[in-house]
């Protein structure tokens, strides 16, 4: 988040300058993402995002327009996503607890009279939440008055989902990353502020020019930055930090002071006495107050006779000044250490020091070891000096606890989400309710079950290769619906999961062959003896082993990944005494694919619909408890009872299905109970993602990988862009023009004409779905094809035989619907 109203007061005094873009010709530009997307994606575009999931259908449309722009002036953007929280981030968003404000109070922003333009992380969330909760319970009131009339045409809400807030970007990272590398569009994750990251590239002469948030006025060596963009009329929109000053008339210490008061990224509070007014007048009065009566904001926390409060407002204002202090970045030499822009001798130092330090733990602070690689001041800077201001000793209490530089260096590629590292430095892994409010028993159960299946797995796997503290460190899951019942999730297992999987290895050699699901089944189905061929004699991860019998391909890096990823989740039977490698009926199920004929670009999906069936929460035909609202009318419910359990069935899987859609701003119809079924596959999906992450850098920070045969474009196009899971789950927009469809089918005569024609009327494919009917003939065959595999599961006895079998009706039914 930006200096609360400090935007707006900037365009009021005129302080925000213009120039055409051709000014940045030739330029390398570094953009942070957050403040990016927010220009792009504001509270008109996207309104029914939380009603569908999924990726922002219109946010290609806009990158792909920005990017042209930038071709044409030859300006090489450079995107920087933000990292992880700081302290006094993580304490405003209510992380530390597991969300538990955001989850349980809806309307808590609006009572507290809190303006939405600007909100805290906190205030943010909740806004999202009371959104949600308005939005479907609208819709709800809305389906259900219409009961007595509504036959086959779907009801359009007529409430959106999103009004003021800011659409989080973690949600869909990796698919902004995936979109990059496709692009070849440089980028990068910082290890936690962006803009302090871009401070750094600008510094160090990687990029030109930034384009970023008004936090970076508080950044000493940024003379001046991008605003915003104006695409249509080729203008850019920047700010000179001097000349603000000027004519604020303060000096940079009480910008400081004045940003740290009312609130920005790094400290999101609003400390008193600036707490009684609006966000809008926030910077405006304090301005006022430090201009005209000398206030320091630091100093009146002192004066605050409730003692308690003053406590806790002093310490944030302390971890705010000292994190955009001695924030740490990614350096060129791939270490994450402090980026210092003041010096010793800058007169702004006389308030950094951090009086707040006594809870900190004390064991382990890589950062203290990073003293000799301070980056000096350039002109730049404030003040300059050779000697490196001190290292405080509880920086790991304002930042946070330090992993391995080389863990931040996946993260900074995307090969790591960031998740599981937040939970062994903070101490706390936060499942947040999802879209359709998580109020039902099967996502409840998904989600406790999910600590045994995925999360003790995933942290021993990655606390292992590092510090001992965090082998013992307790780490435990909060669950939004029960925050109180956290579950202590299990670092150390003996042996550990690594010593147990390290003898599983892939080894084919070929540097050229890609990485798929299909290749991994083709590798393993021409096995005559899996034991034999994918069980190593010894480990290849010790630096005594020769360099050609450790892993050289990515392939090989992959496959090998995915084999242990298939035993930790049942797939596979191992035994190294036994000399035992074999699949279990899973296994069976999965080494299938291909011979059943399924389409290398559905496997994934198939296989979390797999992981899903086998967590055996909810059958495919079972109704959730409670039960949500249909969108099919209750003409459709009573009148073609089998039909209707057809169309669940179809519309259920389909959410494993993306539509081919132009980029729009999706307003149409929707539907609660598909988005209930969307939210456990997200889930699943997301657990498996942190699973294959884990054991994918077991891998790596083992040394059974031959890392410095890539450059950092290969890591992102060969191991990156090839790992499972990273995408979002697809919206729901395929199953919803399936189920209205069929609907209208069924009341219509059974003609298929007329319930094309509504569905090209409710979800105008004319301007987003061009080739509807082919478009349904594609999600048909992967109908079918999901058909075959149930099928090959109920042979195995993994799944009812009348559940396979009333899904094969239900294709039957779709077939005879669409080929009419």
């Amino acid at each position: 988040m930006p200096i609360k109203s400090l935007e707006s007061y900037l365009f009021e005094r005129g302080l925000v300058g213009s120039y055409p873009i051709e000014a940045l010709k030739n330029a390398t530009l570094g953009i942070d993402v957050n403040h990016y997307i927010s220009r792009l994606l504001t509270s008109k575009r996207e309104q029914y995002l939380d009603a569908i999931g999924g990726f922002p259908a219109s946010l290609k449309m806009y990158l792909e327009s920005d990017l042209k722009v930038f071709k044409e002036c030859n300006i090489t953007p450079v995107f920087v996503f933000n990292g992880s929280l700081v302290r006094d981030q993580l304490e405003d968003s209510g992380y530390l607890k597991g969300y538990a404000a955001e989850a349980s109070n809806h309307g808590a922003t609006a009572a507290a009279g809190l303006h939405p333009a600007s909100p805290g992380i906190r205030a943010n969330k909740e806004s999202i939440y009371s959104q949600r909760h308005r939005g479907w319970t609208q819709w709800s009131n809305l389906v259900t008055s219409h009961q007595g009339t509504y036959i086959d045409q779907p009801v359009p809400p007529q409430e959106p989902f999103r009004y003021n807030t800011t659409i989080e970007t973690k949600r869909f990272q990796s698919d902004l990353i995936a979109y990059f590398i496709d692009h070849e569009i440089i980028y990068q994750v910082a290890p936690f502020a962006s803009w302090s990251q871009l401070s750094y590239l600008l510094h160090s002469g990687y990029i030109d020019a930034i384009y970023g948030p008004t936090d970076c006025l508080m950044l000493s060596n940024v003379d001046k930055f991008i605003l915003g963009m104006e695409f249509p009329n080729r203008e850019i929109r920047y700010i000179e930090r001097l000349r603000v000053l000027k004519e604020f008339n303060c000096t940079y210490d009480e910008f400081v002071d004045i940003a740290m008061g009312v609130g920005n990224d790094l400290q999101p509070t609003t400390l008193p006495p600036l707490q009684i007014y609006t966000v809008p007048q926030l910077f405006e009065i304090a301005l006022e107050m430090v201009i005209a009566t000398g206030t320091n904001f630091y100093a009146y926390q002192f004066s605050n006779p409730v003692k308690s409060e003053s406590a806790e407002f002093i310490s944030k204002y302390q971890k705010g000044v000292s994190a955009l202090k001695y924030m740490p970045v990614l350096k060129d030499n791939g270490r994450v250490d402090f980026y210092e822009e003041a010096t010793v001798n800058d007169p702004s130092n006389a308030r950094l020091k951090s009086e707040s330090s006594n809870e900190a733990p004390q064991e382990p602070n890589e950062y203290n070891n990073a003293s000799d690689n301070h980056i000096s001041a350039d002109s730049r800077t404030v003040s300059t000096s050779s000697t490196p201001r001190p290292i405080p000793a509880d920086v790991h209490d304002f930042i946070a606890q330090k992993l391995p530089s080389e863990y931040y260096f996946y993260r900074s590629l995307g090969l790591a989400n960031g998740r599981l590292f937040d939970a062994i430095t903070t101490g706390v892994y936060p499942i947040e309710p999802p879209l359709d409010g998580g109020f039902t028993d099967s996502y409840r159960s998904l989600v406790k079950k999910s600590v045994e299946v995925f999360k003790n797995k995933e942290i021993n796997l990655l606390t292992q290769p590092i510090n001992r503290y965090y082998q013992i460190k307790p780490i435990k899951q909060v669950n939004w619906f029960a925050t109180d019942d956290a579950t202590i999730l299990t670092n150390r297992i003996s042996p550990s999961i690594f010593e147990r999987l390290n003898r599983l290895v892939v080894k084919t050699d070929q540097l050229d062959r890609e990485f798929s699901f299909a290749e991994f089944i083709k590798l393993l189905g021409g096995s005559k003896d899996l034991f034999q061929d994918f069980v190593s004699p010894e480990v290849i991860f010790p630096n005594s082993v020769p360099l050609e019998k450790k892993l050289t391909s990515t392939f090989d890096l992959l496959a090998t990944s995915l084999l242990r990823f298939l035993h930790l989740l049942e797939f596979f039977e191992y035994n190294l005494e036994s000399k035992v490698l074999k699949p279990t009926e899973w296994g069976r199920a999965f080494l299938k694919l291909n011979e059943l004929q399924v389409d290398p670009n559905y496997q994934e999906s198939i296989f979390i619909l797999m992981i899903f069936l086998k967590m055996n929460v909810l059958l495919l035909s079972q109704d959730t408890a409670p039960p949500a609202l249909s969108a099919l009318s209750q003409a459709t419910l009573r009148s073609y009872p089998q039909e209707s359990l057809y169309i669940l069935l179809l519309t259920r899987v389909l959410t494993l299905y993306q539509v081919e859609q132009k980029s729009s701003n999706y307003h149409g119809p929707i539907d609660k109970k598909t988005l209930i079924f969307r939210d456990h596959l997200d889930f699943v999906k997301e657990n498996l993602d942190d699973l294959f992450e884990a054991v994918t850098i077991s891998s790596l920070t083992s040394g059974e990988f031959d890392r410095l045969s890539l450059d950092d474009y290969q890591w992102q196009q060969k191991i990156v862009r090839k790992c499972p899971f990273k995408l979002s789950t697809p919206n729901t927009i395929i199953a919803m023009m399936y189920e209205f469809f069929l609907q209208k089918y069924l009341h219509n005569g059974n003609t298929k004409s007329d319930a094309i024609a509504l569905i090209a009327s409710e979800f105008q494919t004319v301007k987003y779905t061009p080739s509807l009917e082919e478009q349904f003939g594609k999600a048909h065959n992967f109908l079918k094809q999901t058909s075959n595999v149930l099928s090959e599961l109920s042979s195995l006895g993994l799944i009812k035989k009348e559940d396979a079998l009333s899904f094969e009706h239900a294709v039957q039914f779709s077939s005879k619907a669409l080929l009419e």
